[in-house]
């Protein structure tokens, strides 16, 4: 019998999308999608939070970093300065934008927190569609300002019924007649256990900017070391030369696990990769992040030269996979690609 479905009374046997509500704590009422399927991924997306994805594993091994606030009601948040790291969750995926990437700051009389205010908004119109291959969760999200900017974000998100792959495919609208400036970044957050000192970055060759000037050795910036005490991070710049459709890649490769994790990112509207390197004690992360900016801030992005615009009345796509790699065959055939 070749019909795979009538081995099942039950298809979430084989792909399960089911919504959920947390009751616990600071993620009391925070509504979400959990994703799982047969290939063993499994994820969490969060409606109330842009879609993010928060959990995130595969065959029962976690990927994702989560921080000790763990997951947040946007009920706390405020954008208020230095509040950032008293709400933020990370997990494996955290909207940055629409109005600001980047370190809090003033621009044109309006405050803009951290990271801008995406990534704790709330979806609306969330609509689960099962395919012959997989589930589609679609939403919209809203970053808008009375009497000033109005973009909204349409996020679709592919899971697959049999497969390691999550593919984002996301526009970004301009509701008003006038070009717009806007910033926006895919905030990935690699954990323990894929993250350890057996881990290492592997990406294309280009340029290496130290963000912000805390690199003693700028070309180790692939490395990854151990947990250590002192409160220091290391944030890189990267460019990369698109493949012939237009695509960059990164991974991050735990060669004890033999397992990876791969981002594949449309480099037209994602000129740029950030790294996050986080390697303190109890907050050990590695950030992969593509990106349209530099991550200096609103105002600061306009004085460097580097503060996109979408046009008035304008649409924006962008495309990012979020992958798994299993075992030293898979691992070797993606290296294949930077040689």
């Amino acid at each position: 019998m070749n019909n795979e479905k009538a081995y099942v009374g039950n298809s979430d046997q084989l792909l399960k999308a089911r919504r959920i509500t947390f009751r616990d704590g600071m993620a009391e009422g925070i509504k979400a999608i959990e994703l799982q399927n047969n290939s063993g991924l499994f994820a969490t997306c969060i409606e109330d939070q842009c879609l993010n994805i928060y959990d995130f594993s595969y065959k029962g091994i976690n990927f994702a970093f989560q921080t000790k606030n763990g997951l947040v009601s946007n009920h706390y948040f405020n954008g208020g300065v230095n509040e950032f790291s008293y709400y933020w969750p990370a997990g494996m995926l955290y909207t940055c934008g629409l109005a600001n990437v980047g370190e809090p700051n003033v621009d044109g009389g309006v405050y803009h927190p951290q990271h801008g205010r995406i990534g704790m908004t709330s979806a609306s119109n969330v609509s689960i569609d099962y395919l012959d291959n997989g589930v589609m969760v679609k939403g919209t999200v809203k970053d808008a300002l009375f009497c000033g900017h109005n973009l909204e974000l349409k996020r679709s998100i592919k899971f697959p019924k049999n497969g390691k792959e999550i593919t984002f495919k996301d526009e970004i609208v301009n509701l008003e007649p006038t070009a717009e400036e806007f910033m926006y970044m895919y905030h990935f957050n690699f954990g323990y256990p894929l993250l350890s000192p057996n881990a290492r970055m592997v990406k294309g060759e280009g340029k290496i900017i130290d963000v912000i000037g805390t690199a003693t050795h700028p070309e180790d910036c692939s490395k990854v070391t151990a947990p250590h005490i002192e409160k220091t991070e290391e944030v890189y710049l990267h460019t990369a030369t698109p493949d012939s459709d237009g695509f960059g890649y990164v991974a991050l490769i735990n060669d004890e696990l033999k397992l990876g994790a791969y981002v594949k990112y449309k480099m037209d509207t994602l000129p740029y990769l950030v790294e996050w390197k986080n390697f303190i004690s109890h907050d050990y992360a590695m950030g992969i992040e593509p990106t349209n900016c530099y991550i200096l801030g609103r105002n600061k992005e306009r004085l460097n030269g580097t503060l996109p615009k979408i046009d008035g009345y304008g649409t924006l796509t962008y495309e990012v996979t979020l992958g798994v790699l299993d075992g030293e065959e898979e691992i070797k055939n993606f290296e294949k690609k930077f040689k």
